[in-house]
């Protein structure tokens, strides 16, 4: 019964509950003996919930007295270890962080336990989620469960490897560059970037987020989830000045995949332009995905904006944010944060005003290419990752696709090319490598409506829903992760 629960989708598990089919203790104490089983090796959960049953009962209770049931009524959720969760020990990857427990909740959380959610767990992140794995000096490396000495991407690494490994159907990520949506393309489940203020953030250190945000969204193992999840994340608050007013479209519906795609057109690219070399396997899956869209009455052509000056404005307006949120940090503590985010900041602390307001324009200018784009096609559709899940058990690749690589990471910047835009984005998985590796898929749609961008993914999903599973996960004892990937001797936490 434990696997039968833990396969429904967070929309099926509230209907269960909510007829009483299912009790929330039931669902709970499925989804910590999964944990349990499987999560020494995935290592994806830093911090379990100590009351999750106590509150499950307590909900059980509720119900039995009456009361009306919630959208999300039972769900278990997880939790990003970078959203500060009341009485739950929010750590940020971080020594520093190490003891933090905070004394109140994020929107984001605060919002799903009022539709009845309960948090499972914090899930693991790098430090203060800078990085593109998911390896910390508090909790040391979270594996992919597809593969366990494979990457599950990052930074929402946790959420993803949570979500794909069964332990709940939902969970909150972060994403700048692309921190939903890679790990969500590499662990095979779905993940939505909104617009800037779609879902409100607090608590933040910058009411009024400058140049390139941060954004708070939803990773599930299915579309339909995604758009309950936005649904009940979405809204405007006071306490986020920058949030946007109550969304006009049912994200639920939209989810639905009731809905026609036809003729609807669609602008495809392999490599954006030639931004970026891509795995030919990776490009092969994508095309294909592209030409099931065009079976569904779809008009879908190759073509691409101009990306020209893409890594320039990433640059500048990413070291304006890694000043901002931890040159301080990095005075006080230098000795004791990971490699990654010291070299980080050190190399950020060199930029000077003006080649920042000079990437900022260039954005601008990158803006308004993309917005003319768009004035042809309604979506934009790319792989989301340049290649499948790599290993961690070795060096990064030195090349791709014949290319040699200066940076690894430069090839992994096809999500960052629709960040700096703020459209709404969303990566679904749309196929399996040779090697049984998801392979995720892009798709960029207009301007604040992440309901078109759902729409799209909920066709694609009925169309294949094969591609929407879960791993069996391979209990082996996985090989050390690499130096390269910064990882700790040890584990503090």
């Amino acid at each position: 019964m434990t696997r039968s629960i833990l396969d429904l989708s967070a929309g099926a598990i509230a209907a269960a509950i909510r007829t009483r089919t299912l009790s929330a203790a039931e669902v709970i104490a499925a989804a910590l003996a999964r944990i349990e089983e499987v999560d020494g090796a995935v290592n994806a959960v830093c911090t379990v919930n100590p009351k999750a049953m106590d509150e499950a009962r307590a909900l059980d209770r509720r119900l039995a007295g009456g009361a009306p049931a919630r959208p999300l009524e039972g769900v278990p959720v997880l939790v990003k270890d970078i959203i500060e969760t009341k009485g739950i020990r929010t750590a940020f990857g971080s020594i520093i962080m190490h003891d933090f427990v905070p004394d109140e909740d994020a929107i984001v959380v605060e919002r799903l336990k009022a539709a009845g959610a309960i948090v499972l767990g914090k899930t693991n992140t790098p430090e203060f989620a800078t990085s593109a794995e998911t390896v910390n000096r508090v909790f040391g490396a979270t594996r992919n469960p597809w593969d366990l000495n494979r990457s599950p991407s990052g930074s929402s690494g946790g959420t993803a490897a949570g979500i794909a490994a069964g332990y709940a159907p939902v969970g909150l990520g972060t994403d700048l560059g692309g921190s939903i949506r890679k790990p969500a393309a590499f662990c095979g489940i779905a993940g939505l970037r909104p617009c800037q203020g779609r879902v409100p953030i607090y608590p933040q250190d910058y009411a009024w987020d400058t140049l390139v945000p941060h954004v708070d969204g939803p990773m599930a193992q299915g579309v339909a989830d995604i758009g309950l999840m936005l649904k009940v994340l979405a809204g405007p608050d006071d306490r986020d000045p920058s949030s946007l007013p109550a969304p006009v479209h049912d994200y639920v519906e939209a989810a639905s995949g009731r809905h026609t795609v036809a003729d609807r057109r669609i602008a495809y690219s392999a490599d954006m332009g030639g931004l970026v070399p891509v795995d030919p396997e990776v490009a092969e899956i994508t095309r294909r995905a592209a030409a099931e869209f065009e079976a569904m009455g779809c008009r879908v052509a190759e073509d691409c904006f101009d990306t020209g000056g893409l890594n320039d404005i990433v640059s500048g307006t990413r070291a304006f944010n890694m000043v901002a949120r931890y040159a301080d940090r990095y005075d006080a503590h230098k000795a004791v944060m990971t490699n990654s985010l010291v070299k980080q900041v050190e190399s950020s602390l060199k930029y000077d005003l003006r080649t920042v307001t000079r990437a900022e324009r260039m954005r601008t200018r990158y803006w308004h290419r993309v917005r003319k784009f768009m004035e042809r096609y309604d979506y934009i559709v790319t792989p989301t990752m340049s290649v499948a899940a790599y290993r961690i058990d070795g060096p990064l690749p030195t090349e791709l696709a014949g290319v040699k690589l200066a940076r690894f990471y430069d090839a992994l910047v096809v999500t960052y090319a629709f960040t700096v835009t703020g459209l709404p984005v969303i990566s679904i998985p749309c196929g399996f490598t040779a090697a049984g590796l998801p392979v995720g898929l892009q798709i960029a749609g207009p301007r604040l409506r992440e309901d078109m961008v759902i729409e799209a993914a909920a066709a694609y999903a009925a169309r294949r829903p094969e591609h929407f599973r879960r791993p069996e996960i391979r209990l082996i004892e996985p090989n050390p992760v690499h130096e390269s990937f910064d990882t700790p001797s040890s584990r503090i936490g």
